[in-house]
Order: C-alpha cells, then structure tokens, then sequence
C-alpha cells in the first residue's frame, strides 16, 4: 500500500494512506453529484467550466490554496523543498504560469496535483479578473437594450430623411 508521510507537524513521521487522497477526491464529487452533476467526465467538464464562468476569482483562489493544501499534503516529509504549507502555495501558485525552479514534486500524488494545476491554472488565471457570468450577463443585456434604442433612432431619422 502506498503512504503519504505526513502528521501534520511538518516531521513527516507518521504514514498517510494515499486512498486519503482518493477519499476527498469521492467527497468532492459527491458533493458535485448532489448538485445535479451525474459524476461522468462530461457532466464534470461542464461544472467546472461553469464554476469558471460563475466567478472566475473565485475559482481561481479555490483552486490555489485547495491545490496548495493537497499538494503539502502530498510532498510534506517526502520532498525537502515543501516543509510548509507556504512552501506547496508558492509553487502551486507559480504552476499558474511559469513554474518555480527550485521546487519540483516528487511524488506520484504531488506530481498528479501539479499536472492538473498546470494542465487548467493558466486558463484560468487569465480568465481571473474577468467579471463574474451573472455581472457580464446584465452588462450584455444593458448593451443590447442601447444598441436596440439606437437602431430605432435611425428607423426613426431615416423615414424622416426619406420624406
């Protein structure tokens, strides 16, 4: 069985069982199964972009300290460059864009959490300071209610102009 080391000191002496990992993983979809997604990879695909769109902030900082949080869990006691949760923050943080050269993961769990922050982390840092769907939405609506006002002003000057 695979083990994590981790007690949560920053000793690294006690073993977590890796299915630790596994067990949030089914408590998150769970959680996203109770909230009309059916679990499959499409229905997740389509929350995620969703949450996305709903707030990309939001997302964003979920998805960095959340990956952060399991990434110290992770390389904590195994990885002599992750001794803190700041330490598995910075470099799930510079996942976003560049990567940081001093820490690399080292385990198959440190290194499956990297792949996905940097697999979906760029494209959503760039999306970050995007307005939330809800405001951009109204804003959409805003703009084609103006758009119509302007469009019936020209019917309008151009059946006078016709005259």
């Amino acid at each position: 069985m695979s083990t994590l080391r981790s007690n949560g000191n920053g000793n690294g002496s006690a073993p977590m069982d890796v299915g630790a990992l596994g067990g949030l993983a089914a408590l998150v979809l769970a959680g996203a199964q109770g909230n009309g997604v059916d679990g499959s990879y499409a229905s997740l695909k389509t929350a995620l972009r969703e949450g996305v769109a709903r707030d990309p902030l939001d997302a964003l900082v979920v998805t960095v300290l959340g990956g952060s949080f399991l990434f110290y869990v992770a390389e904590q006691g195994e990885n002599p460059k992750v001794n803190t949760y700041w330490d598995a923050l910075v470099y799930i943080s510079t996942c976003l864009s560049v990567g940081y050269a001093d820490i690399f993961a080292r385990t198959p769990a440190g290194q499956a959490i990297a792949t996905a922050i940097m697999t979906v982390g760029p494209a959503m840092a760039a999306k970050a300071l995007d307005p939330p769907a809800a405001a951009s939405a109204s804003d959409d609506d805003a703009s084609l209610a103006v758009q119509k006002a302007i469009v019936e002003k020209l019917d309008e000057i151009l059946k006078e102009l016709k005259k």
